[in-house]
């Protein structure tokens, strides 16, 4: 078996408009130092995957700075990393996905149509898809069934399960259960 570890929602870059400009500065620096601690965790903890499922930057304009801060640190994981972009930050021509070179232990799902990325070291696959605008009215999990292969298959999604409104990816309880997925990493809501 592997172990794996599952965030989302970071944002990156957010102003914090609500604080004080002092407080604010601050809560950004924490923000970009989780980073590193997240290489550490990762590092020290023998984990063998990090699924990441969106909204990691506040917005899709992302300072490129920070972009790069990311990419160092998930490449000092040295283990697969799996992204599959949010409403705050969706894969958009020219955004921080597409702009920042990403190290090889990275997979950044760029489409709104589920993609899969075999591991063949823990008979596992990763199933995901991406937001690629602000807004995902249907659910990028409609239709998808995983295999029956006896292989492990792990969904990576932004998106909110028994959704209240059809605006980020709505995802039902029943296509949830008939999916064939062991696990479903979702982002969005923050609880």
């Amino acid at each position: 078996m592997f172990k794996f570890i599952h965030g989302a929602d970071f944002h990156l870059d957010s102003p914090f408009g609500a604080l004080p400009a002092e407080q604010a500065a601050h809560r950004r620096r924490e923000s970009r130092q989780m980073l590193a601690r997240l290489a550490d965790y990762v590092r020290e903890n023998g984990v063998d995957l990090v699924l990441l499922a969106g909204d990691l930057f506040d917005g899709a304009g992302a300072f490129r700075d920070t972009g790069e801060q990311l990419a160092r640190a998930l490449e000092r994981m040295e283990v697969p990393v799996c992204i599959a972009p949010g409403n705050h930050d969706p894969f958009v021509r020219g955004g921080v996905w597409e702009s920042v070179r990403w190290p090889e232990n990275v997979c950044v799902f760029r489409k709104n149509t589920m993609m899969s990325v075999e591991l063949p070291r823990w008979n596992a696959v990763v199933h995901g898809a991406a937001f690629t605008g602000p807004e995902q009215g249907s659910s990028l999990l409609a239709g998808f069934h995983a295999p029956a292969d006896g292989r492990v298959h792990l969904g990576l999604l932004h998106g909110e399960a028994e959704a209240a409104e059809d605006r980020y990816d709505p995802l039902g309880g029943e296509e949830i259960a008939a999916s064939g997925l062991a696990y479903l990493a979702l982002g969005h809501i923050h609880k």
